[in-house]
């Protein structure tokens, strides 16, 4: 079985091809070209490179977010397509688990990937380092401001904080927590698509039906600024 991995959740992203529990090739980008222009290149690149065709794509898995509204939306849709087009069978992964990943080596307890979600404040979620490769999430997918993370973290362990949260926010984070606060370095702070294709195959494995392709929708978390200002308009009107 070989499955295609999309990870479209911010700038640095790209795709993985996983067959056979191998990982059969990885490419990742980061750029501020749309991923309408680079998306689909990128997949077809990496398919010729690792010589598989359409037809030896059997799953898809897609990073569901938080993130870029905008990226989301074409991995989303991009992955529909493959799977409506080809048969393929299609997991969503939430972004906040993909990244999570980045720190099971640490010998930290406690794991927290960061996204920056804009007005202050950050996109987060916290992940109990078991050991042996198994991170248990342990809190909700947070939408606060950095201030407010106190409240949700255990108060006496230290935390790994990770993630492109920390380009605006690791000051903030490391006066409110002080030596409590570790943090990985910036090749650690990005959602793989090897990783999300990884997560869909244990979900796989573990007897987790599908997403359906045309029911699976973004995990935005919250409103786009757009929207918020048109449901607001609504209201006053």
């Amino acid at each position: 079985m070989t499955l295609l991995a999309i990870e479209t959740s911010g700038f640095t992203g790209g795709v993985a091809i996983i067959s056979d529990h191998q990982t059969r090739g990885e490419l990742i980008i980061g750029s501020r070209s749309t991923y309408s222009r680079r998306l689909l290149k990128s997949i077809i690149f990496l398919m010729k490179e690792a010589e598989f065709t359409w037809d030896d794509i059997t799953e898809v898995a897609v990073s569901l977010g938080p993130g870029s509204f905008t990226g989301l939306r074409i991995g989303l849709a991009t992955a529909k397509g493959l799977c409506l087009s080809t048969g393929a069978t299609l997991f969503g992964v939430p972004t906040l688990d993909v990244m999570a990943q980045n720190g099971l080596l640490s010998p930290a307890p406690v794991i927290c990937p960061v996204m920056d979600a804009r007005r202050g404040q950050l996109y987060a979620a916290l992940y109990r380092n078991k050991g042996k490769g198994i991170l248990e999430r342990v809190s909700d997918y947070l939408v606060v401001k950095p201030q407010e993370l106190h409240r949700h973290l255990p108060s006496h362990e230290r935390v790994l904080f990770l993630g492109p949260g920390l380009l605006s926010y690791r000051q903030s984070i490391s006066d409110i927590f002080g030596d409590r606060a570790l943090f990985a370095p910036e090749p650690f702070w990005y959602p793989r698509p090897l990783f999300c294709g990884l997560l869909a195959l244990s979900r796989r494995e573990q007897g987790v039906s599908p997403d359906d392709p045309i029911s699976l929708i973004p995990l935005y978390l919250r409103l786009s600024e757009a929207e918020e200002k048109k449901r607001a308009s609504e209201k006053a009107s």
